[in-house]
């Protein structure tokens, strides 16, 4: 199967996809020439798998810090060795969660792990199977930040007011930051 790559943004799409379009969807910059025959600013190869490139993919967009915007960063981790990598939100031009990133023109992303180089500007985002489970988060301001409600105090609840604590006792967790209880 062909694939057309833009040669200004690296971005790389099936032909069949591509072949109505005049511009690329990701710049903008012409995709062919005025013909439509010959190749404009793109190239075509055949027979490339996702896999075979290397190339890194997003995994998440965090941006849940507001006191401490330094630990806000975009999840990123190399298609190869499947090492992460977190890359501030400053080095990015576009953030579209869940679909792709595009890095600014002077940034250069290498992976940590195996030090290969991605080139286009473009990172989709392929969810990453995660060897740890995923953190529970509060439903109101989306914080990390809980703490569990123990079983003792919700006994202790229920003996000092009895049927009165049965809304406090349904609930697992209790949010540091909104103390919103779910």
């Amino acid at each position: 199967m062909a694939k057309v790559v833009c040669d200004s943004c690296g971005t790389t799409f099936k032909y069949e996809v591509v072949k109505d379009m005049k511009n690329c969807p990701v710049c903008g910059e012409l995709l062919w020439d005025e013909e439509g025959e010959s190749e404009g600013n793109t190239s075509v190869r055949a027979d490339i798998q996702e896999s075979d490139e290397g190339l890194m993919y997003f995994d998440g967009i965090e941006t849940t810090y507001k006191e401490c915007p330094e630990y806000n960063c975009v999840c990123v981790y190399c298609g190869e060795c499947k090492e992460f990598n977190d890359l501030e939100l400053d080095n990015f031009e576009k953030l579209v969660d869940k679909e792709y990133v595009i890095l600014k023109k002077d940034v250069v992303l290498k992976c940590e792990g195996c030090g290969k180089e991605h080139k286009p500007r473009k990172i989709l985002y392929k969810k990453k199977d995660h060897d740890t489970p995923s953190l529970p988060r509060c439903p109101v301001c989306n914080s990390a930040m809980l703490k569990k409600i123990t079983t003792g105090s919700k006994f202790l609840a229920a003996a000092v007011i009895g049927a009165f604590a049965l809304p406090y006792n349904s609930k697992t967790y209790e949010c540091q930051n909104c103390g919103y209880k779910f």
